[in-house]
C-alpha cells in the first residue's frame, strides 16, 4: 500500500492557516478583485494536483503552448495575466508542496543549468547599468520561470511513462492550436492578424494572434517527434494517427508563411534521416504530402490558407533582402561598441533604438530579430561566451542521450527532440529573443528523457523495451 502524504493539517494548526488564507484575499481585493479569485482557483487546483505531478506538469506544458497575448484576461504592471500565468501559478504550488510533502528535492543538476544560472546572475549584475531598472527585472523575471518551470519539468517527469505522457500531450495540444487557428481562418475570426504589420495584408496566419514565426515556432518543436514516436508503435491506429498529426501540424505551422520556420524543420528533418534510416523513408512520404500542399496553394485551390505557403515558396531568396532585420542587427552591434563590449544591461533595447533608427522605433520590428543578436546588445561579451557555452553543453548531452538510447523504442525521440533544437538554433540568428517560449520546455522535456535514459542505464529504473530500426 503506497503511504499517504503528510496533509497541511498535521503540519500546520487548521485555524492559523485558514486565517493565513484569509488575510491574502481580503489584501487581494484591495488591489484587483479578480487577483484573490485566481489565488482560490489555486488553491483548490493545486489540491488536485498534488498527488499528481505528471498532471500538473503536462498541463503546464499545454497551457504554454496554447496562451498567446489575446488571451490575455488583466494585466498587474506590465505583466500580463492570461490563460498560462494562473496555470503556471497552481502547477508550481501543488508541485512545491509534493515536493516538500515527500522530500523530493527540487534544486537538481542537469547538464546546462550551470550556464543558464550564469546568464541569470550576468543580467542580475547588469541591472547596475541598464537603462531601466523595471524593464530589467522583467527580463530577469523571465529568466527566472523558465529556470523554475525547467526544474518541474526535470524533477517530476522522472519516468519513461511520464516523458511519453507529456509528448502526447504535447502533440495534442498542437493539434488543438491548429484546428483553432484554421477554424478561425474559414470562419472570418481571425481579426486580430491585423494587430501584425507582418500579417496583415500577407495571408499569414498568425495562430490565436501571435507574431506569425512566435506561431510557427509554437507548432514546429514537436514535427520531428511526432514522426519519430510513430515509427515504434505497435499499434496501426496509433501509428497513423500520429503520422497524420505530424502532417497536419507541419502543414498548420507552413501557414504562417515563417520561411524560418520552413527552414528550421527541414535541418531538423535532415539530423534526424541521417541517424534514422526508418525515418529517412517517412521523410520521403511526408515531403511528398508537402509538395501536394504547395503546389495546391500556387494553383488557389487552398484559397487565403495557402498564401502563406506561397508566400515559403516564392520568396526564399528575400529572407534578408529587406532592412528590418539588418537595421536591428546595426542597432545591436551598436550598442555593442559604444558599451565597449560590455552590453546594455538587461532591458532597455526599444529605449536605445531610438537613437538608431526612429522609423524601427515606431513600428511593430523593435525587437533584435535573433537571439545572439540580443546577447551581443544586451549581454556583450560575456552574454554571448555564455549563450554558446549552453548551446555547447546541450549538444553534449543530446549525443549521450543518443548513445544511452541505443536499440530502444526511445532511440527515434533521442535523435527527433535534439533536431527541432538544432532547427531552432538556426532559425534563432534571425527571429526570437533568449527567453522565447516554448523553446526551454522542449529543452527541458529533452533534458528529462536524458536523465531518464541515464538512470536506466544505471540500473535506477526497469529497462526500456527494445527497437530495431528498418531502412
Amino acid at each position: 500500500m503506497r503511504p499517504s502524504l503528510p496533509t497541511l493539517r498535521a503540519r500546520l494548526p487548521w485555524w492559523t492557516a485558514l486565517l493565513g488564507v484569509q488575510l491574502v484575499l481580503l489584501a487581494g481585493f484591495v488591489v484587483d478583485w479578480r487577483i484573490p479569485l485566481l489565488l482560490a482557483g489555486t488553491v483548490v487546483a493545486s489540491v488536485f494536483l498534488l498527488d499528481r505531478p505528471a498532471w500538473a506538469v503536462c498541463l503546464m506544458l499545454a497551457a504554454r503552448l496554447v496562451s498567446t497575448g489575446t488571451t490575455s484576461f488583466f494585466s498587474i504592471g506590465k505583466m500580463q495575466i492570461g490563460l498560462f500565468e494562473p496555470v503556471l501559478l497552481f502547477t508550481l504550488v501543488a508541485l512545491g508542496l509534493r515536493a516538500v510533502f515527500s522530500g523530493q528535492r527540487l534544486w537538481v543538476n542537469f547538464p546546462w543549468r550551470a550556464y543558464h544560472l550564469a546568464l541569470l546572475g550576468w543580467n542580475v549584475a547588469g541591472l547596475a547599468w541598464c537603462t531601466r531598472v523595471s524593464d530589467g527585472v522583467k527580463d530577469i523575471v523571465g529568466l527566472g520561470v523558465i529556470l523554475a518551470t525547467s526544474s518541474v519539468i526535470v524533477v517530476f517527469l522522472d519516468r519513461w511513462e511520464r516523458i511519453t505522457a507529456a509528448l502526447w500531450t504535447w502533440i495534442g495540444a498542437c493539434v488543438l492550436i491548429g484546428v483553432l487557428a484554421l477554424a478561425g481562418s474559414a470562419l472570418g475570426f481571425d481579426d486580430y492578424a491585423s494587430q501584425w504589420q507582418a500579417s496583415e495584408g500577407g495571408g499569414r496566419e498568425t495562430g490565436l494572434g501571435q507574431q506569425p514565426n512566435w506561431y510557427a515556432m509554437n507548432l514546429g518543436f514537436v514535427i520531428h517527434a511526432a514522426a519519430a514516436w510513430a515509427l515504434v508503435q505497435r499499434q496501426a491506429v496509433l501509428r497513423w494517427g500520429l503520422f497524420a498529426a505530424t502532417a497536419f501540424i507541419a502543414f498548420s505551422m507552413m501557414t504562417s508563411g515563417s520561411r524560418g520556420g520552413a527552414y528550421s524543420v527541414v535541418i531538423g528533418a535532415g539530423i534526424v534521416a541521417l541517424g534514422q534510416p526508418t525515418y529517412r523513408k517517412w521523410v520521403v512520404g511526408l515531403g511528398a504530402l508537402g509538395g501536394v500542399a504547395f503546389a495546391l496553394a500556387a494553383f488557389g485551390e487552398l484559397g487565403d490558407i495557402g498564401r502563406g505557403l506561397n508566400r515559403i515558396a516564392q520568396n526564399v531568396d528575400v529572407i534578408f533582402a529587406r532592412d528590418i532585420r539588418g537595421m536591428n542587427w546595426a542597432a545591436c552591434i551598436g550598442m555593442f561598441t559604444e558599451t565597449n563590449g560590455l552590453g546594455i544591461g538587461p532591458g532597455g533595447y526599444i529605449d536605445h533604438l531610438q537613437k538608431y533608427s526612429d522609423w524601427l522605433y515606431h513600428s511593430v520590428y523593435r525587437y533584435p530579430h535573433g537571439i545572439f543578436w540580443g546577447q551581443l546588445a544586451h549581454g556583450g561579451v560575456v552574454g554571448v561566451v555564455l549563450y554558446f557555452g549552453l548551446v555547447v553543453a546541450v549538444a553534449r548531452m543530446s549525443m549521450q542521450t543518443i548513445r544511452d538510447a541505443k536499440g530502444t523504442i526511445a532511440e527515434p525521440l533521442a535523435w527527433a527532440m535534439p533536431a527541432s533544437l538544432a532547427g531552432y538554433f538556426a532559425w534563432s540568428f534571425v527571429e526570437f529573443s533568449l527567453d522565447e517560449k516554448p523553446a526551454w520546455e522542449w529543452l527541458a522535456l529533452a533534458t528529462a528523457l536524458h536523465l531518464v535514459l541515464k538512470r536506466v542505464k544505471a540500473g535506477e529504473l526497469p529497462p526500456l523495451p527494445s527497437w530495431s530500426p528498418r531502412g
